[in-house]
């Protein structure tokens, strides 16, 4: 599995490290504003992800996820379940995008 962050996301931190760290501690608080766990979380943002048609958050979340405990066919559900929101074109590609996330 990858490991680290992306270049062009070390290259915004390095240029911009106040704004980089007020996003970090948002999405950290915001994360620790309610009781869901780690995994599911992660599965929510995937879903996120998915419907906003980031190949890159797509798979940095499905990484996340699945460092996070969850299975292969978790992730897959959780990307199928908004089929009906956001349609099957879109699921489709976010399948064909974490493809390589679920190999390794």
């Amino acid at each position: 599995m990858r490991s680290g962050k992306p270049k062009h996301y070390q290259k915004l931190q390095s240029s911009h490290p106040e704004l980089i760290a007020a996003a970090e501690a948002l999405g950290k608080a915001a994360k620790e504003a309610g009781p869901l766990d780690e995994k599911t979380i992660q599965l929510i943002q995937l879903a996120a992800s998915v419907a906003l048609r980031s190949e890159g958050a797509v798979r940095s979340h499905g990484r996340r996820a699945r460092s996070a405990g969850a299975t292969a066919e978790e992730i897959r559900h959780a990307v199928l379940a908004v089929t009906a929101t956001i349609g099957f074109s879109t699921v489709a590609a976010a399948l064909d995008w974490l493809e390589k996330v679920l190999e390794d």
